[in-house]
């Protein structure tokens, strides 16, 4: 936050032409609040099923559920996951613990998801809801096993690489802009560099957020209708829409804010004299 707060007070400064407050400098301002909703929309994403604090077990890439026979009669039994936590809901609480990587074995998860259920494969669970049916042990370690696995070898967190690629970009955007307000004649290519930096790091943030939100729309999508297509399924998957949304909006703002970057850093006038040729994009 510290870090944002200097980077705007760095474009605020207007004393090279207009005034402070003008119509010019509020609109070069205005880019600065697309990255809130940038690292909101990405954090949240990224913190799905991690903890049971409000709205974050709704979101998750897929939720699995044991099948009956006529793909209609609720278990009450559902797990969610998401990049680095898992959810489990039994019918009376939700559980959430962090998983990154699918990691932990799938007898240790079941314990720690369905802790009232004894590890027998012939004993059956049978939740509150009044159209809930029993489920075995087995079948809730089928779920877990099978989430464990899709968590770790399908669901790839592009998205994280995204919001590390765009972080690091407003650290070069900073230090560029920096070096075009104050060059070091010595370093002439400095400031070449730190342009291919700022605008490499912000393009790559704002195609991974694309590549994650395409992926998982589409194969969350596909699992879904995979998931009832066939004659006797054993577990159904439902698609986390929320997630979905997230995603979607954080490549919007990204893309808003890369489109903006040229006139954040594009020279302003000195008395009707430009900054020095070097400082152009």
């Amino acid at each position: 936050m510290l870090f944002l707060l200097k980077l705007g007070k760095m474009f605020r400064k207007d004393k090279s032409g207009g005034n402070p407050g003008s119509g010019s400098s509020i609109f070069r301002l205005l880019p600065f609040v697309l990255i809130i909703p940038i690292f909101l929309f990405q954090a949240l994403s990224l913190s799905g099923c991690t903890s049971t604090s409000p709205a974050i077990p709704s979101i998750y890439l897929v939720s699995l559920e044991p099948a009956r026979s006529n793909l209609t009669t609720p278990t009450g039994i559902e797990i969610r996951i998401n990049y680095f936590g898992i959810c489990s809901d039994d019918g009376t609480t939700k559980r959430c613990i962090s998983s990154a990587g699918g990691s932990g074995s799938t007898d240790a998860v079941t314990t720690t998801l369905f802790p009232t259920t004894p590890l027998n494969p012939n004993t059956t669970t049978t939740t509150s809801k009044n159209t809930s049916t029993a489920v075995t042990q087995s079948e809730l370690k089928d779920l877990v096993s099978t989430a464990l696995d899709l968590q770790s070898q399908i669901f790839i967190s592009i998205l994280a690489g995204s919001t590390f690629a765009f972080f690091v970009g407003l650290i070069f955007l900073f230090l560029y802009k920096r070096d075009l307000a104050k060059p070091n004649p010595s370093k002439p290519r400095r400031s070449a560099l730190f342009r291919r930096a700022t605008y490499g790091l912000i393009y790559l943030s704002v195609g991974l957020v694309f590549a994650a939100a395409l992926a998982t729309t589409e194969t969350a999508d596909a699992l879904q209708f995979a998931s009832r297509a066939t004659d006797t399924p054993k577990i159904l998957m439902h698609a986390g829409r929320t997630l979905q949304v997230l995603q979607w909006m954080a490549f919007g703002f990204s893309t808003l804010f890369a489109l903006t970057v040229p006139v954040l850093v594009k020279p302003r006038a000195v008395g009707g004299v430009g900054f020095p040729k070097g400082g152009d994009v």
